[in-house]
């Protein structure tokens, strides 16, 4: 049998889908591209935590309904782009190994300056369109001007290239998954102590159906990757546990180091999350370890609510 895969149509997406693709078909799994268009490419202008609570799942939910039709067998999804709840019908068959979760900040040469905390010069103008990486960039820098920027990773890219912006904010993931040239820019590695990433930033998730084969079940089981899930499911509970998406300024890094799990976390506080003219009140970092998943998590959530808060 042939399977269906759904994929977005951007060069990461395709990419993204094809590395599973052929994993798939190392093991037997006969399997098709089939390309379909999410709300967030046809809408590329507004910032993601602008419309996000009017569209959720802004680059899965056209996947996720094809799925639920019949129209395609499995779809892969960035897992920091997966909704934490899913349709009734669907669920997870897999998460793909972890790799680099970490961002990374790619600078023009004319606005670097090695003098500076994150290497970019004083009021230097940058583009990002989450609100997590903004509340980390002023938390290190207050003088930054930062902006919305939206498109796939070329035009972001080309952003900084062609000097629209000074810098912007990229997940290493995707720009090590594309092999992207970066020559001439200047790369900055942001540290995950300080910049922890979006819950689940690094893994992808790939989606079936309630009723998949048994052949399907079983070859996802052999492409499945355990510790990257342990370590992504912490970090989503507690994104799910605090009702948040990409209006929520959170970033959250879990490391299964043995019997122990730590965390690494970051929260932005906003005066008001629903206003477009945004009042940052306060930045947190905070670490907590546990051996138990349950009690890290509620830990998590119980300090961060308390920053929320107040």
């Amino acid at each position: 049998m042939k399977y269906r895969l759904g994929t977005r149509k951007s060069d990461l997406a395709r990419t993204q889908s094809t590395h599973v693709l052929e994993d798939l078909k190392k093991i037997g799994i006969d399997c098709e591209l089939v390309f379909i268009e999410s709300s967030g490419d046809k809408n590329s202008k507004e910032a993601l935590y602008q419309i996000e609570n009017t569209t959720p799942g802004l680059f899965t939910k056209q996947l996720e309904d094809a799925l639920l039709c019949g129209h395609i067998d499995l779809a892969v999804h960035s897992l920091k782009d997966l909704p934490t709840i899913q349709p009734a019908g669907l669920e997870v068959g897999a998460i793909t190994r972890r790799v680099a979760s970490e961002d990374w900040l790619l600078v023009h040469p004319e606005a670097f300056d090695g003098a500076q905390p994150l290497f970019v010069k004083k009021g230097a103008h940058v583009g990002t369109s989450s609100l997590r990486r903004e509340a980390q960039l002023l938390s290190s820098r207050s003088d930054l001007q930062v902006s919305p920027i939206r498109g796939n990773v070329p035009t972001r890219v080309n952003a900084v290239r062609q000097r629209k912006v000074d810098a912007t904010i990229l997940a290493a993931a995707g720009l090590e998954r594309l092999q992207f040239n970066l020559e001439g820019l200047e790369i900055i590695k942001l540290a995950e102590r300080d910049f922890p990433p979006a819950p689940g930033q690094g893994a992808l998730a790939v989606e079936i159906r309630s009723d998949a084969s048994v052949e399907l079940r079983e070859a996802l089981k052999k492409i499945h990757h355990e510790e990257s899930e342990i370590e992504t499911r912490v970090e989503r509970k507690v994104l799910k546990g605090l009702f948040g998406g990409c209006t929520l300024p959170l970033g959250i890094r879990c490391y299964k180091e043995g019997v122990l799990l730590r965390t690494k976390v970051f929260i932005g506080v906003l005066k008001d999350r629903d206003s477009k003219l945004k009042n940052w009140t306060g930045f947190h970092h905070f670490d907590i370890c546990c051996q138990d998943e349950e009690t890290l998590v509620d830990s998590v959530i119980e300090k961060t609510r308390g920053f929320l808060n107040g």
